[in-house]
């Protein structure tokens, strides 16, 4: 059985769609309308994801977000189509808040909103002000990278990456301009 064809079966059971809905509460967000936020499980990179078994006895994952458009509208979307949250909570399933596009749209709005780039990326080791004093460390006192790797407990590629501003911009742009 596809995922499609899988998916289909899950949102035609009421009861289970019924069920499914109930894990989603009602949280202020960006947009003027409230956010429907998953309080289910979560994958790697902070997006609701749900394991079903029924109707499919090894059971098959599927984006919480997806499932929840699938519910409201009764459209299951080709995996090549993305959902855009308009509200930028990746936990969010209400329908209004989304926008259908495809992986560059997704990458573009992705960037637009700011989220991936310091503290705002979830998988960050690093604030801004340890950002700021690993720049100052090594601008100013000479530290080496290798020593600002161990001493931050990150990567000597997330040292460099900061030192010579492919990630934290914004802080390498601050530090910089100071001077």
């Amino acid at each position: 059985m596809s995922p499609e064809d899988h998916l289909r079966l899950l949102i035609e059971d009421e009861g289970w769609a019924d069920k499914f809905m109930s894990k989603y509460v009602l949280t202020d967000g960006r947009l003027s309308t409230q956010c429907l936020e998953w309080q289910g499980g979560l994958d790697k990179a902070g997006y609701g994801r749900i394991h079903v078994k029924k109707s499919y006895p090894k059971g098959r994952n599927f984006f919480a977000h997806r499932v929840a458009y699938a519910i409201q509208t009764e459209e299951i979307l080709p995996p090549e189509d993305y959902l855009l949250h308009q509200c930028h909570n990746r936990l969010c399933g209400r329908r209004s808040h989304f926008q259908i596009g495809d992986h560059n749209a997704n990458m573009e709005d992705l960037s637009r909103s700011g989220n991936v780039s310091g503290s705002n990326n979830h998988k960050s080791k690093l604030n801004e002000d340890e950002a700021f004093e690993i720049l100052d460390l090594y601008h100013e006192e000479e530290w080496t990278m290798a020593n600002l790797a161990t001493e931050f407990g990150v990567s000597k590629g997330t040292i460099s990456d900061l030192i010579y501003g492919r990630t934290w911009k914004s802080v390498y742009e601050e530090y910089f301009g100071e001077e």
